[in-house]
This record gives structure tokens, C-alpha cells and sequence, in this order.
């Protein structure tokens, strides 16, 4: 008999159901604590580090971020989702492989040492990526209805890419796009994923980060003229 392959839905591929996925928040949670601690340090040194805005606060900006990628691909995707979904063994490569172009490019990319926008805009980008990754964690919870469920940057994937995305103004337009392929491939995967379990509260994140990468990859911020 001849098989219909139009007649297969994306849930016709899942292995797994709403309750498995979400219950993989509370495990890397429970198994990492107290390490979450590291990735709130994290968080407030980044956007620290963005309002700062010289070329050493950037570049210890995207080292960070960085190592967020390097320990949600490895950590999240490869050790706790990979087991039920293969294609997250195959994105958490891509995730380690994100991390360490981004930590070449960082170290290697020739920053103007003085900050590059006033002040005013460097404190909006700073306290706002702060709020952003402070907010998004509680998107899970409110799926979940569970506080141990918490998706953390640097922990998690979707909030890990979600708060990439600002972080990659700081590269010139005709470099970013290269570090936003990723971001904008893996939410589609996600948002494909979450659509398919139900999970509509959680897809907020990925869904985001389409949308941020999408204007990312366009918008130019006016700025002084400097050799980057």
C-alpha cells in the first residue's frame, strides 16, 4: 500500500506529549540547582556590560552570551531534550557551534574603544534587556502553573535565543544576520513544536525572538562612524 504522506500532521512525529516536555524545565532545574544562580549573574552583568558600552564591555557582553549558548546546547538540548526529540541532539550542536563563533568573533572583532552610542540608548538597551530576560522565565511558569519550571537564559534554548537577538546590535547590519540564522531557524523549530503540543502560552518566547530577529537583520541605529 502506498503511503499518503499528506495525510501526516507534525504531531504524527512527536514521540512525547505536553506533560513530558514541560516537566523537562523542572528537571534541569531541580538537577542544576544551585547553579540557576549563575545564569541570574549572568543576566545583570550583560545588561551592565551593555550600558557600559566601550569595547571591552562588549566584547565581555558577547563572551557571555557565548557561554549561553555553549551550556543550553549542551546542557537543555543534548542531556534532557535530545532523549525524546532527536532533532534537538542535531540543534544542540548547532547551539555549541553558535557559541564558539560568537566567542571568536567577540574576542576578534575590531571594536571602537569608546562607546558607540550616547548614553541614554545604552541604558534603554541595558535595563530593557535586563526586563526582558527577567519577564520571559515567568512564561513557563504561567504554562506549567509550576515555579519550579522557570526557563532561565543561558539554561533554556528559546529564552537563551530570545535574549541573543538584542545582544547582536552590537555587530555592524552586514555581519548580525550570520548570528541571527540560528536564532531564527531554532524558533520556527520550536514554535512548530510548541504549536503542535498546546503549549500556545510558551511559543510567546520563540514567536518573539522570529520577530526581533526578522527587524534585527534590517535595522541600522544611527551611531558615530567608527572602524566596526
Amino acid at each position: 500500500m502506498e503511503t499518503n504522506w499528506l495525510s501526516y500532521s507534525l504531531s504524527d512525529f512527536l514521540m512525547f506529549g505536553p506533560e513530558v516536555f514541560l516537566r523537562l524545565f523542572v528537571r534541569i532545574n531541580q538537577d542544576t540547582w544551585p547553579w540557576q544562580g549563575a545564569a541570574v549573574v549572568m543576566v545583570i552583568a550583560i545588561g551592565a556590560l551593555l550600558v557600559r558600552g566601550d569595547a571591552m564591555a562588549r566584547r565581555g557582553a558577547l563572551l557571555l552570551v557565548a557561554a549561553a549558548w555553549l551550556w543550553s546546547g549542551a546542557g537543555f538540548l543534548m542531556h534532557y531534550y535530545g532523549p525524546i526529540n532527536l532533532p534537538a541532539i542535531w540543534f544542540g550542536w548547532a547551539f555549541v557551534l553558535q557559541g564558539a563563533l560568537l566567542t571568536v568573533a567577540s574576542l576578534f572583532w575590531p571594536w571602537s574603544a569608546a562607546p558607540n552610542r550616547p548614553i541614554w540608548s545604552r541604558r534603554l538597551m541595558g535595563i530593557g534587556w535586563v526586563a526582558l530576560m527577567g519577564l520571559s522565565p515567568l512564561i513557563a511558569v504561567a504554562q506549567t502553573g509550576n515555579g519550579h519550571a522557570a526557563a532561565l537564559f543561558a539554561v533554556t534554548p528559546d529564552v537563551t535565543a530570545l535574549g541573543t537577538v538584542p545582544c547582536m546590535l552590537l555587530f555592524p547590519r552586514r555581519v548580525r544576520w550570520l548570528f541571527l540564522l540560528l536564532p531564527l531557524i531554532w524558533s520556527l523549530f520550536s514554535v512548530g513544536t510548541l504549536w503542535t503540543l498546546g503549549t500556545w502560552v510558551l511559543a510567546v518566547i520563540p514567536g518573539t525572538t522570529l520577530v526581533l530577529a526578522a527587524m534585527a537583520c534590517f535595522v541600522s541605529p544611527r551611531q558615530a562612524r567608527n572602524p566596526d
